[in-house]
């Protein structure tokens, strides 16, 4: 069966520049990226650069590439976690790309509290000041201006370090990376994403990582799930549908997609954190003719003020970020110690200020 047609919106080309065979052509740029990539690195390491500790344990959960591994939903997951044990989690978002102090996380969050600002020391303080007793730093391991107790780095199975073959791939602009693969080294959990797109790649990346001294917890198969933009449950569609979506990895979104049984006539991708207007909206119903649409999650939650009843069905494609119960009980268990000792540091820094 061949490929679905793809296409791609104005802004989705910039983001998939590594992909395109011009890119050689930003050797300059990658070298200069690359060089203040390791500077700052180092200059972190070597303390140049400060390092804020708050009186509350600090949990980040980020990843190496430009987006796309599926941390949004681990990060609701530790903090959901979090929440089950008794205690008070604050995300604490950049905000990219978000609108009225709003972005995707924010809106996939539902009860959990999510404060959005680039700076994630002073959302920290104000998130303490409002009731929190633990934070969730989300894309957090390159904002190592603020100390964390403990970090989760997301590997997707797919393309671990950008690559798709499963190589080591390019930093930024040649390649998806944005952070050297040594910063694993200050993670202390690996989490792997769509172990089930790509089975041995993902066994032999866990146990690489294992061999690192990683505590390794694996997202199992998807329970995937189709709801309505107001959040019913759907039927399968019989027909072919139309896939779309703006976010970081639209592969991976329509590998899902076809793995969940529906045929893909064509794909519609967004630029990551598209903010959809009803120009958009319209657009992508006539695209879609007399077939449905599948969206995200993320993408959901803003075409959902768009989307009219006279249009083609818009349904959400949705998991589950649930671990398997022992690797469950691997991650509380960490999390426990990272929690204790976050709280003997506060206990001697207080004793230490009196």
């Amino acid at each position: 069966m061949s490929a679905p047609p793809i296409l791609r919106l104005a802004g989705r080309r910039w983001e998939e520049i590594p992909e395109a065979p011009w890119r050689w052509l930003l050797v300059p740029a990658w070298a200069v990226y690359g060089a203040a990539v390791a500077v700052r690195a180092l200059a972190y390491d070597a303390r140049c650069l400060p390092i804020h500790r708050l009186p509350a344990p600090v949990i980040s959960v980020g990843n190496v590439l430009a987006g796309g591994t599926g941390k949004t939903p681990v990060a609701l997951a530790v903090a959901r976690l979090l929440a089950a044990q008794g205690r008070r989690p604050c995300i604490l978002a950049r905000g990219y790309r978000g609108h009225e102090g709003r972005n995707d996380e924010a809106a996939l969050a539902g009860e959990l509290p999510v404060l959005c600002d680039p700076d994630r020391v002073r959302a920290g303080r104000r998130a303490l000041a409002q009731g929190a007793d633990c934070l969730v730093l989300d894309d957090g391991l390159q904002h190592r201006r603020l100390h964390r107790d403990l970090d989760i780095v997301v590997i997707d199975a797919t393309r671990p370090w950008g690559d798709p073959r499963g190589g080591p791939g390019w930093l930024l602009p040649l390649g998806y990376r944005r952070d050297l693969r040594c910063a694993i080294a200050r993670c202390q959990v690996a989490w792997i994403t769509r172990g089930h797109l790509h089975p041995a790649r993902a066994e032999a990346l866990a146990s690489a990582l294992a061999q690192r001294g990683l505590v390794v917890v694996r997202q199992p198969p998807p329970r995937y799930r189709l709801r309505t933009l107001h959040g019913e449950e759907a039927a399968p569609p019989a027909g072919p549908v139309l896939a779309v979506s703006g976010i970081g990895h639209p592969a991976a979104f329509e590998a899902d997609v076809q793995r969940a049984g529906l045929r893909v006539r064509a794909c519609l991708r967004f630029p990551d954190h598209h903010r959809y207007t009803a120009r958009d909206a319209e657009r992508i119903a006539r695209g879609a003719g007399a077939h449905p649409v599948i969206v995200t999650a993320k993408d959901a939650v803003k075409l959902a003020a768009w989307w009219q009843e006279s249009w083609p069905p818009c349904l959400v494609l949705a998991s589950d970020a649930e671990l398997a119960p022992a690797d469950r009980a691997r991650l509380l268990a960490v999390l426990d110690r990272a929690l204790a000792s976050a709280a003997a540091s506060t206990t001697l820094a207080l004793r230490s200020r009196s």
